[in-house]
This record gives structure tokens, C-alpha cells and sequence, in this order.
């Protein structure tokens, strides 16, 4: 009974740790996302294109974090037997879906380089992707394990 009891905790522990680490790094894309939508809306509001370009930068950041952290296979999905979506492959498919972030932001900075025609255009498309991505690891982070 007591071996038992004892391997069950640590594997509580596992599951906790787990849980803590996900939290962390869709924590830390959260506010580099409030941030880049900040500071781009506050560049867009005062005209000011160094805000703007600040917010991209943001948004390149954790574009880059996603793709460290699909490579590195940071994030274990178990296996599913029901039907249920496990909480790891959500943050797995968010990360996924920060890459393609990663891509826009960088065609989006490139037309503003560049002064190409469609980069006002561009920056609302990447502005409603970011609140996208926003509210998608909102929910991610309200879901129970």
C-alpha cells in the first residue's frame, strides 16, 4: 500500500510539473502578444512607425519561441483513447499555428521595408491573426488538465 501510494504521487507530480510548464510558455507568448498588439495599435493610433515596428518584432519573438519549441518536441501529447483533446495538443496546435504567425509578421515587414502597395493591408490582416492567437491561448489556459 505504501509503494503504491508513493508512485502515486510522484506521478501527480509529473502531471503537475507538466501542467506548470505549458502554463508558463503559453503565458509568456500571451503577454508578447499583448504586448505586440499594444504597442502596434499605439504606433497605428499616434502614427508612429517605430511602435509598429517594435509590435512586429514582438510578434517575430514568438514566432521564433514556436519554432524552438516544435523542433525541440518541448511538448509531449499522450495518447487518447476518448474522445476528449488532451490540453497539450491544444498548445501544440496554438505553437503550430505561431509559426504561420511567424510567417505572416515577416511578409508584413518586408512590404512595410520594401513600401510595397498592400502593407496597410498586411498589418490588418496580422492585427486580426494576433487577437486570433490572443483569445485561442485564453482559452487554451482556461482549460482544466
Amino acid at each position: 500500500m505504501f509503494d503504491r501510494k508513493l508512485t502515486f504521487l510522484s506521478f501527480t507530480k509529473y502531471i503537475q510539473m507538466i501542467s506548470n510548464y505549458l502554463l508558463s510558455l503559453t503565458s509568456i507568448s500571451q503577454w508578447a502578444l499583448f504586448l505586440g498588439i499594444a504597442s502596434v495599435l499605439f504606433g497605428w493610433i499616434e502614427k508612429r512607425d517605430k511602435f509598429i515596428f517594435a509590435g512586429q518584432m514582438a510578434f517575430l519573438l514568438i514566432g521564433f519561441m514556436a519554432v524552438w519549441i516544435i523542433l525541440t518536441n518541448q511538448i509531449f501529447v499522450p495518447e487518447t483513447t476518448n474522445n476528449i483533446i488532451p490540453k497539450q495538443l491544444k498548445v501544440l496546435a496554438y505553437f503550430k499555428g505561431m509559426i504561420v504567425f511567424l510567417i505572416i509578421t515577416s511578409i508584413s515587414i518586408l512590404l512595410k521595408l520594401f513600401k510595397l502597395r498592400f502593407q496597410k493591408a498586411s498589418l490588418i490582416v496580422l492585427m486580426l491573426f494576433a487577437l486570433f492567437m490572443f483569445f485561442m491561448v485564453f482559452n487554451i489556459q482556461q482549460m482544466a488538465n
